[in-house]
Parts: C-alpha cells; structure tokens; sequence
C-alpha cells in the first residue's frame, strides 16, 4: 500500500489543510504525518482481528497470514507439511509455513528467489520447488534447500509422486513451458462482467493472469505444438519421455495414493476438447479418457483427487453454464456419481473432504469465467445427498449389472451450508478453497480486506461469539 493510500485509507489524508498537497506544507508536516500515521496503526488492528465469528453463518473465519500479500497454492497443489499441521504460504519476504490450529507463522526461506513452489511432499513433508531450472527440495526444519534434478529443456514439472521418486510435467516444442497451475496476481479493482455477462470465446475483463483468456486458449490450442509428456527421476536425473501430443497438455497431478498413476488435461476452452484424462507413467498402458463429452457446449473441467486415491473428480456442465454437477469417477472400479448443483451452488472450484462426507465450493461472481450466479459469493459446505432409486425384486439382477464399471452413473444433489460471506471479495483472485489433512478447515485466499491474505473458515459451527471484520 503507498503512502498516500495508507493516509487515505486512515483519514489522515482528508484533514482540510493537508489537501492543498503543497510541497512546502507537506515537507514541514512529514514528520507530523508519521507521527499520526503511527498512532492510527493500532486502531486499524484492531479493526481487523485475526479471528472472527461470520454472523451470517456462525462459523469461525481465521486470517492466517499476517503478511500482506501473501498467497497460497492453487487448490490441487498439496501444500501441508509436518503430517498435514502446517500450511505452505508464499509472500515477498519467501516462504512461510503457519500451524493452522494456533495461527503460528514460522519463516523458512528468505527472499522472492524461491521460483515456484510445486508442492509439499506426501512423504517426508520437504516442500519442492523449481529454482534456477532445477527441482530442488526445502526441508522445512533445517531450511537446507537441496537440488535434486536438472530439467530437460523446453521442460516443466507440476507435481511430485507420492513416494517423491519422480515429478512429472510436459517438454514443449521452441521452449515455451507449460504444465503446472497458473499463477494468481492481485487485481486492483474487480473484474467488470461485458454486457449481458460472459459469453464464450469473449474477454473477461479483470481476470487474474490475462484480461482476455479464453481468446489465448484457444489460440495456444490451436497452435498445435509438439509437447511430450515426461518423468524426471528425483534420484537419478533420468529423463523419461512418455507420450507424445500435438494437443495442449497440461495440469498434471499425480495421485495421493498410488505413484505410479496420475492425472493430466487437454488443456483449451473447456466446451471445444476432452479434458480429464488418466495415465500410468509405467509405460505400460496409453492415457484413458475420463469423460467424453455427448453434447454441443458440454465441459468437464477443475479435476482434482480425491485424498484416498480412489476418485478423480472434477466440475462438469451440461451443456456450459445451464447445468450443473460435481462428478467424479472411481479409478478402481470405474464407478461414477455425479452431484447436481443448482445455480446458487455454482462455484469456481469444488474439493472433496478427506474422508469423502462433504465437498467444498468457493463461490463466484458475474463475468468470471462462469455463469451469472445470483448470490454466489460465499465460502461453501456441500452435503450430498443421493437421489433415491425405486428397487423392484424382479430387476436385482439388471440393478447389479448397472453398478459395474460400465453401468449407468448414480446420480445426487447437494444440501448447502454456508462458510463464510465473500460479499467484499474480488473473484480477480480465485479463493482456491481446500480442506486441511483433518478435514476441520477450509483454507483459501481472499482479497476482501484489500490485500491478498491466506484465510481459513471452520467447517463445525463455532460456539461462541468473538469480534466481526
């Protein structure tokens, strides 16, 4: 925040003879101006706890940054360390890891040369990390950064293996990287909706990384270039080339669970490609498509896993902004359950809880990247509910056939619980929201106190009463 903005902001600014804004007036009052300026800093604090009850939902909301400018990762990056107890949080001063159950914040890399963190690893808790085009590994007790492996050129990785043996990403033809969740950068003012809201293949006015998005996918898709999925071995440095694309290849995820199977996009405007697609990165099978779309303008797009392994899930419209499901598809049994939303569920990102009883949604607004959702711009808690079936004992026999792995999709709805009022949130920052290792917190990121700040909201209703923002 500038000076002058900091003094608007307190008032300071709009004293009368301080306006005029005349040099010399403003050269002898500079030091009255700190003097004031300090003496408003507490008032402002406590302004702005750190911890409040929502009163219009009655869940506790967190502040866990206490840095402004400080953002978490993108909501399929595992970013929980010390057996899932501490949060990876980025700002301009490095890197900070907070416990989210008492709000500690510990610094443990100084300085913006950190690159990009990948994520935390499910294994030992050592945060990874792209520097200096090397996969390196941060351990967060002894803040000994090590380098691991080189990567190839032209090449990216986006997630690291369960075991942390291998990371994965895509090589791309003239050396453009891709592969790994775009970044997310603090908008000044809010995005403005076009007129008559967002239409597919028309810019988006405020949105995070391009001001007309869906007009540069759909270029880069159409650019057609080479791009090779591959593996680097974190041990060895081996380089493995897997498969070959002149498709757009992106978000990799590999599972929590199993090393060996992940996850990838054919990346693009959701309603022109088939985007979830499944691989083992033993070599032995061809990647398997996870949804195929049936209709003009239908998507499936935001998979992520689920914490067991067992289901890939992911937002899908049927068609584009008029109907709306959570799905997800079990990659064991080949199962699917599809969740309805209605469109005041409608979210940017959904997540699933670690033990799978409910899912997350972090809301939206009009003209990014979705449709026009009335009052969306919540933190939410889904509880799905099943619809029933209709069991006649002559058909058990055809009722078991449908329950197998080509059988028909169990279809439910969600029941709605509302987290946290993101009234003053600009949706130029996606909140992100996902659940902590114990399922007792949904942390996401929020610009609604100006800066962008690292939140967390109780998914159990508080029993008391503390301060409101």
């Amino acid at each position: 925040m500038s000076r002058r903005d900091y003094l608007l902001q307190t008032g300071i600014a709009n004293v009368p003879f301080l306006k005029s804004g005349r040099p010399e007036t403003m050269k002898r009052l500079s030091p009255i101006l700190a003097i004031l300026a300090i003496l408003a800093m507490p008032a402002r604090a406590q302004e702005l706890p750190r911890s409040w009850i929502d009163p219009d939902t009655g869940h506790r909301v967190v502040q866990l940054s206490t840095e402004p400018g400080t953002n978490s990762l993108y909501f399929t990056q595992f970013a929980y360390t010390n057996g899932g107890t501490r949060l990876i949080m980025m700002n301009r001063k490095g890197i900070d890891l907070v416990t989210v159950s008492t709000g500690e914040v510990e610094h443990v890399y100084e300085g913006r040369d950190y690159g990009r963190v990948i994520q935390a690893g499910r294994k030992t808790g050592k945060i990874y990390l792209i520097k200096d085009d090397f996969v390196c590994s941060l351990d967060p007790d002894s803040r000994v950064l090590t380098q691991l492996a080189k990567l190839p050129p032209g090449g990216t990785v986006a997630t690291i293996n369960s075991d942390e043996t291998l990371a994965a990403g895509a090589i791309t033809a003239g050396g453009q990287r891709s592969g790994g969740p775009r970044p997310q950068m603090q908008a000044d003012a809010p995005p403005v909706a076009p007129p008559g809201g967002y239409k597919p293949g028309t810019p988006m006015p405020g949105h995070d990384d391009y001001p007309d998005k869906m007009n540069m996918m759909t270029r880069r898709l159409d650019e057609h270039l080479p791009m090779t999925l591959f593996t680097l071995n974190l041990q060895t440095g081996e380089v493995k080339e897997l498969f070959h694309s002149t498709d757009w290849l992106n978000h990799f995820q590999f599972s929590p669970t199993d090393p060996t199977l992940m996850s990838f996009s054919h990346e693009g405007p959701w309603w022109l490609i088939d985007r979830v697609w499944l691989f083992r990165v033993d070599g032995r099978s061809q990647p398997m498509l996870v949804h195929k779309r049936t209709m003009k303008m239908e998507i499936a797009n935001h998979e992520y896993w689920s914490a067991d392994g067992q289901w890939i899930c992911y937002d899908c419209e049927t068609p584009m902004n008029e109907v709306f499901w959570v799905a997800s598809y079990n990659v064991t049994t080949g199962q699917r359950i599809w969740y309805h939303l209605t469109l005041d569920q409608w979210s940017i990102h959904y997540n699933r809880s670690p033990d799978g009883t409910v899912y997350s949604g972090d809301g939206g607004e009009p003209g990014h990247l979705g449709p026009q959702p009335p009052h969306s711009k919540w933190m939410y808690l889904f509880h799905p509910q099943m619809v029933p079936e209709l069991r006649i004992p002559s058909a058990q026999a055809a009722e078991a056939a449908e329950a197998g792995p080509n059988g028909l999709i169990k279809v439910g709805y969600f029941q709605t619980e509302k987290l946290a009022n993101l009234a003053n949130h600009s949706y130029s920052l996606e909140p992100n929201g996902n659940f902590t290792p114990d399922g007792k917190w949904i942390v996401f990121r929020s610009n609604m106190r100006g800066a962008i700040q690292v939140y967390a909201v109780e998914v159990a209703k508080a029993n008391s009463t503390a301060s409101t923002p």
